[in-house]
């Protein structure tokens, strides 16, 4: 007896010899008439008391030929003659053949042709309704492991072809073409196929590595990356190498290089220039004009120098005060100096210019720990080398001594009874400067009863000259007149002197 998916099979054996053995076992074999006799289903029955099997999910409109085979201990009976049978046909059973895929501008294209499953070659010509499921089987340019990815379903009517849209390059695809059954004992014929992508160009670009930092200096470049484990699937290749661009972005000039290294290097760059760094992913398709890591950067200005011309110009013991002048030529790279006695107290002076020395910078420090010996060290830094330059260093006792003598002394106006002086502050002072002592002597003259005139004139803050006028001189005399610095200590320097001979009225 058949159904359209099934046979219904029943026997009986009679055993002609009764010295025969008992048959233990039956072995029951299916052919497909359609296949030229191809084995089918080969069922094994065991049991000597069975008489029937039920065989179903089998197709309509299938001739099928059956034989039964029994054994026993002595071996295997002859078989039963073959029974041949044909399943019902029904129109209704539509089945999907010839699937083919194309890829084009990102979609996989999914053909196929509508035949019933008893004539292959049969049009449909009734309404059918179709279930297109795919998935991502394997992204290939991350792994060749299988990825867990749900199955899209898609219900189409009436269709022969399907497009899947915005699929990932490189990667196995699987692809499903079901007719929709609605009927539960209906056999779902399988239609699975597996697709792969062609590659394209990459999607994706590195990372600055945040745990290497640049480091950058006046003259160099280290960059670190590194790729997003997250995007892999963007790479739409196999990955072949990094390639760099660096331009200098004031005369416009370009290196390249190639590096299968996640970092790179330049050397022998320009002092305070901007430069502009691009990184490619390069697959074996090549690289993507529009994915990559850009970074600008602008290298140091060169090493700090050290300071020059450090020097002590001015002490106290007795206030515990020092003043320090010192000349730098990098002006405008310091932000700072760094600064020790003694190898303690380290702090920070803002860079400030001498009032007396406009091109040089001083300081004065007070309350310094008693000492009679100090070793003074001082360093510039900058936004780019906030650790500091090379060190400069003084080494100098408390006690203070002559001051220098003023410098450049000369007249700046003379008239009939007065002279108009200017001089240079003293390059040393050694204590702090108190004043200055102007002593005028004349050396010739009609009046035979002059006697030396001696002036002070206070110090009340530190210029680069100083200027004083001498008056009630007699017309038509000479003069000699020196000029001494005078520190709070009273030490007095020796002289700068010059003569001067007053015009006759």
């Amino acid at each position: 007896m058949s159904g359209i998916h099934s046979i219904n099979i029943t026997w009986n054996i009679s055993i002609s010899n009764r010295l025969e053995c008992n048959i233990n076992k039956y072995v029951l074999t299916l052919m497909s008439n359609q296949s030229q006799n191809q084995v089918s289903d080969v069922q094994e029955i065991l049991s000597s008391k069975d008489s029937g099997h039920f065989w179903n999910n089998l197709v309509s409109g299938f001739k099928y030929n059956i034989k039964l085979t029994p054994s026993t201990s002595n071996g295997t009976l002859p078989s039963s003659p073959i029974y041949s049978i044909t399943t019902p046909m029904t129109k209704n059973e539509v089945q999907i053949k010839n699937i083919t895929t194309k890829y084009e501008n990102g979609k996989i294209k999914v053909n196929w042709i509508l035949v019933y499953s008893h004539h292959h070659y049969t049009t449909v010509d009734e309404p059918v309704t179709l279930i297109i499921k795919y998935k991502v089987k394997r992204i290939l340019s991350c792994s060749i492991r299988e990825v867990e990815r749900n199955w899209t379903s898609i219900t189409i009517s009436n269709q022969t072809n399907y497009e899947i849209s915005d699929t990932v390059p490189n990667s196995q695809y699987s692809i499903q073409v079901l007719v929709d059954v609605k009927d539960k004992n209906t056999t779902q014929q399988e239609n699975m196929i597996n697709v792969l992508t062609p590659t394209s160009s990459p999607i994706t670009e590195p990372i600055l590595d945040p745990d290497h930092p640049m480091y950058i200096t006046y003259n160099s470049i280290f960059v670190q990356w590194k790729m997003d484990p997250e995007n892999c699937s963007k790479l739409n290749g196999f990955f072949s190498q990094f390639y760099i661009e660096l331009k200098d972005k004031v005369d416009d000039v370009l290196q390249m290089r190639e590096t299968k290294n996640n970092y790179i290097s330049f050397n022998d760059l320009k002092t305070n220039t901007t430069y502009e760094l691009k990184v490619f992913i390069k697959t074996h398709f090549g690289y993507n004009l529009e994915h990559f890591l850009l970074t600008n950067f602008k290298t140091k200005l060169e090493n700090l120098k050290p300071v020059e011309d450090l020097v002590v110009y001015k002490k106290s013991l007795k206030n515990r005060m020092v003043g320090l002048r010192w000349s730098y030529t990098q002006d405008t790279n310091v932000e700072g100096f760094i600064v020790s006695f003694n190898d303690k107290n380290v702090s920070i002076i803002t860079p400030q210019k001498c009032s007396a020395w406009p091109e040089y910078y001083c300081h004065t420090f007070y309350n310094l720990s008693p000492s009679n010996n100090y070793i003074f060290k001082i360093k510039p830094k900058s936004i780019d080398y906030p650790e500091g330059g090379k060190v400069s260093s003084i080494s100098f006792n408390s006690t203070d001594g002559l001051p220098d003598s003023p410098m450049n002394l000369k007249t700046t106006e003379i008239g009939s009874t007065t002279i108009a002086l200017q001089w240079d502050v003293p390059w040393i002072f050694n204590g702090v400067l108190k004043n200055f002592t102007i002593n005028v002597d004349e050396i010739s003259s009609n009046n035979t009863d002059s006697f030396p005139r001696i002036s002070d004139m206070p110090v009340d803050e530190e210029l680069p000259t100083y200027n004083y006028t001498i008056t009630r001189l007699q017309p038509g005399s000479t003069y000699s007149i020196g000029v001494s610095s005078v520190s709070k200590s009273s030490w007095h320097s020796m002289p700068s002197t010059l003569s001067v001979t007053l015009p006759t009225v």
